[in-house]
């Protein structure tokens, strides 16, 4: 119960603070690689299993590297949380082509997972909103890290449906020395 209420204070902590951002140039999948062994063990014990398909021709994006990390790991921890024993987590890279007028990277994070109820999908960032079992998320992740990928001038979007999985896809502009 300790443990639960630090978890708690140090998310509404870190959600009400806005952590200032020490942004460095980041090779975004060189940072996912280095992500994956961090929830490897998750995986194994669910029997969860893991393909990442980097993209090609990233380019370098400065952004704060433990701050994205931590949203790339807070998505793929609750992926594994809804995804079942042989189930499958996709990471993939590319950099398309936004809005016409730029360039984006986007990092898709899809499981094989339960899904998530169409009702609930409008309220997935807000603060406190989980789907979890009492006592298993304080609804503090998604927010928290919606405010993270905001603060880097990025979005995040989610597709779901019940029963198949979900796809988080986060979006950041390609900065203009990099065009």
């Amino acid at each position: 119960a300790t443990e639960r209420v630090r978890m708690i204070v140090k998310g509404l902590l870190d959600f009400s603070r806005q952590t200032k951002i020490e942004a460095e140039p980041t090779d975004i999948n060189a940072l996912i690689e280095q992500t994956i062994p961090l929830v490897a063990n998750q995986a194994l014990v669910k029997g969860v299993i893991f393909c990442v398909d980097p993209g090609k021709n990233i380019p370098v994006r400065t952004l704060d590297r433990n701050q994205v990390q931590s949203v790339i790991m807070n998505i793929i921890l609750n992926a594994i949380d809804a995804t079942g024993k042989g189930g499958h987590i996709n990471i993939y890279t590319r950099l398309v082509t936004a809005g016409g007028t730029g360039k984006a990277i986007e990092v898709d994070i899809s499981d094989t997972g339960c899904g998530i109820p169409a009702e609930h999908l409008d309220k997935l960032f807000d603060p406190f909103f989980t789907t979890k079992e009492v006592g298993k998320g304080t609804g503090l992740g998604l927010s928290v890290s919606q405010g993270i990928i905001d603060r880097h001038g990025g979005t995040i979007r989610v597709q779901s449906t019940v029963g198949e999985g979900s796809i988080f896809t986060i979006s950041f502009p390609v900065e203009e020395a990099s065009q």
